[in-house]
């Protein structure tokens, strides 16, 4: 299918997903920002953003979303392509030292990634 099959005709709208009901509820079951993004079927933060601020609008309230704000720069993810980025400026590495060309390994160690620096 090209793109342009899969975009809705001209003038036609996209149907939004807002649904204060149980976005007020998993509010109020302190979900975080991204169960709340999976139980509304929404894939971007920033639609989960103005949701809530709609809702604050609406019922004339302030709510608090775990996670929403939370900066992904300090909390790399893996993308399409299976690669995580890490930039080491965001992640406050500065004591280590470290100039281009550096080598490292990679293990895996209880879940968690090791990044071991080899010394030359």
């Amino acid at each position: 299918m090209s793109k342009k099959e899969d975009q809705p005709a001209k003038g036609m709208k996209l149907e939004s997903k807002y649904n204060p009901t149980l976005l007020r509820e998993c509010i109020k079951n302190n979900n975080s920002a991204s169960e709340i993004m999976e139980k509304l079927g929404i894939t971007h933060k920033q639609t989960l953003k103005q949701y809530v601020l709609k809702l604050m609008s609406d019922d004339r309230n302030f709510y608090e979303v775990k996670g929403m704000y939370v900066k992904s720069s300090t909390r790399p993810k893996v993308n399409k392509n299976n690669e995580i980025k890490l930039y080491l400026k965001n992640l406050g590495l500065e004591e280590l030292q470290l100039v281009e060309g550096d080598e490292f390994t990679v293990m895996v160690e209880n879940g968690s990634i090791v990044l071991t620096k080899i010394e030359h």
